[in-house]
């Protein structure tokens, strides 16, 4: 049996990551990439920016393992056969990635809230009961972000939900030949044509506006997938921030045309968020108008970012 680790992902740890840069999948990879080693995580995150937008639904991508990492899915399996396989690999590996329709699980906090898949990393299943690290456990079974859960009650609710399935992470070191200034350099082209090119920019620009041009009733009823969209859509902004900050991308990478409108970009994403949570412990009054502004400063922000990054590939002063 693995030792139960002491986790709490809201704070920054030795490389400058937790739940403000990284999603659930990541988080729970990210100790797995501790255990085996990984003394540079960072580049394995990074992505290129995309959005993809419906309404008030704000999206990007989800995102893929880079620099050698994967993580390897088993296919969906019923409630005993889920049970088997998890018990497999917990005993082949130490460990078991968990992912499942958070909407469905009730020892979730997203339970009947939000309507996505959902990411848990399970370290120890002794038979009766599975242990698990989750940033979202429900308190009814959940110790700060490590729970205990019966396995009549954990089992059973992943076959309920739906899509729910068990993956392991495995490293190519081929995979990691490439230099950092080479990845940068893919990744600022790539996020440089979806956003300037594909229309990334046009689409947070319509969810901008669909904000804006919304009832303030209707609006106030939305904080709640409001605040989660922005959040996980900001993530991947403060993630290029950490990665700048600490050194990872080169230094010849770094200029200012970019990394300033970057970090502008994270801070006016964050006080959309502050707004959001402000309003909902005051829902009586409206900050719609403040709201919008934010979010009209964060837009322009990006677009001043994937401008820069363009002049930095271009050559262009």
């Amino acid at each position: 049996m693995r030792q139960r680790p002491k986790v709490d992902w809201r704070f920054p740890d030795e490389f400058g990551l937790c739940e403000r840069n990284l999603d659930c999948r990541q988080l729970c990879i990210l100790e797995i990439m501790k255990w085996q080693g990984e003394r540079n995580p960072i580049p394995a995150f990074l992505n290129a920016f995309d959005c993809r937008t419906e309404g008030l639904l704000l999206r990007r991508s989800e995102p893929v393992l880079q620099n050698g990492w994967s993580a390897i899915r088993f296919p969906s399996l019923s409630t005993d056969q889920l049970r088997h396989l998890v018990r497999s690999v917990y005993d082949a590996e130490g460990y078991c990635l968990i992912y499942y329709n958070a909407f469905e699980v009730p020892f979730s906090a997203y339970y009947r809230k939000h309507d996505v898949v959902h990411w848990a990393l399970l370290i120890e299943d002794d038979g009766t009961h599975v242990t698990v690290i989750d940033d979202t456990g429900d308190p009814a079974y959940f110790d700060g972000y490590i729970g205990r859960i019966p396995s009549d009650v954990f089992f059973p609710a992943l076959q309920s939900a739906g899509g729910s399935g068990a993956a392991i992470v495995r490293r190519n070191d081929a995979g990691a030949a490439a230099s950092m200034e080479v990845q940068f350099a893919r990744l600022a082209r790539t996020s440089v044509e979806q956003m300037l090119r594909q229309g990334g920019l046009d689409r947070l620009a319509g969810f901008v506006a669909a904000v804006e041009a919304l009832p303030v009733d209707e609006l106030r009823a939305s904080l709640d997938q409001l605040e989660f969209d922005i959040h996980y859509f900001r993530r991947l902004r403060k993630l290029w921030e950490t990665a700048a900050g600490s050194g990872v991308i080169p230094k010849v990478c770094l200029d200012s045309r970019w990394t300033g409108p970057l970090t502008e970009a994270c801070n006016q994403w964050s006080y959309a968020m502050g707004v959001l949570m402000k309003w909902k412990r005051q829902p009586e009054k409206s900050y719609g108008s403040r709201l919008t502004g934010y979010l009209r400063q964060a837009l322009e922000a990006e677009r001043q970012l994937f401008d820069g990054l363009e002049r930095l590939l271009e050559g262009r002063p």
